[in-house]
């Protein structure tokens, strides 16, 4: 198989960090970025993902709501219509 040089611009930082990743996975930018057009051409898409990871308002509000559950101040509904109905009057 013939081999060509792609290159492209990227963030110092990142490459640095993308690097590290690699080192620690065994693999290289090469293997890392052949894998991934091998991807693009068998699925022809590119798939942006939302990291997991909750921002401080996502856990500034499960720590309410868990202060909030312990505290038995929670409202608790017996049932989905009930919910629902509370849901509806806001």
């Amino acid at each position: 198989m013939a081999q060509t040089v792609i290159n492209f611009n990227t963030d110092a930082k990142l490459k640095s960090e993308a690097k590290q990743v690699l080192d620690e996975m065994g693999l290289n930018f090469s293997i890392a970025l052949n894998a991934y057009l091998r991807r693009l051409i068998i699925e022809k898409r590119i798939e942006f993902t939302v990291p997991e990871i909750p921002n401080a308002r996502l856990i500034k509000a499960f720590k309410d709501a868990e202060k909030e559950y312990k505290s038995g101040k929670m409202k608790v509904y017996k049932t989905h219509e009930d919910l629902e109905k509370h849901l509806l009057s806001l």
